[in-house]
């Protein structure tokens, strides 16, 4: 596996935490809106949520561009010492590295945006009713 690269190979960037863990967040929060009962207090359980979900959601690509600008310099930081030039896969493999950040905050972002979409559709038919 030595030309590979996994997400796995990234358990020591924070940076991969935090989206993860931003997104795992608002999984939570938004699942616990979809499937919990749709009583009378519902539409004001999601009121008060509407605001802040697509905020936190907005934030995980912008962590996955700041993991990539980190990971970034980390690879000129080692080219600027001399490694890297003459080792092109150490060079592709701290862009690969960096790279992993924005594809993360882009994938965790998507479902996110389809989970608020049917929680909004959701309460719009249930305001709609009254």
């Amino acid at each position: 596996m030595s030309g590979q690269f996994s997400l796995l190979a990234q358990a020591d960037n924070w940076i991969v935490w935090a989206i993860l863990g931003l997104a795992l967040f608002c999984y939570i929060l938004m699942a616990n809106l979809l499937l919990g009962r749709l009583d009378e207090d519902w539409p004001g359980r999601f009121v008060n949520w509407q605001r802040v979900i697509p905020i936190l959601l907005s934030a995980l690509p912008l962590m996955g561009l700041l993991g990539t600008i980190a990971g970034l310099l980390v690879t000129f930081r080692t080219m600027s010492v001399g490694g890297g030039v003459d080792q092109p896969t150490l060079l592709s493999g701290g862009i690969a590295e960096a790279l992993v950040t924005t594809q993360l905050g882009l994938v965790t972002l998507i479902p996110g945006l389809m989970m608020f979409a049917w929680l909004r559709r959701t309460y719009r038919g249930i305001m709609a009713k009254r």
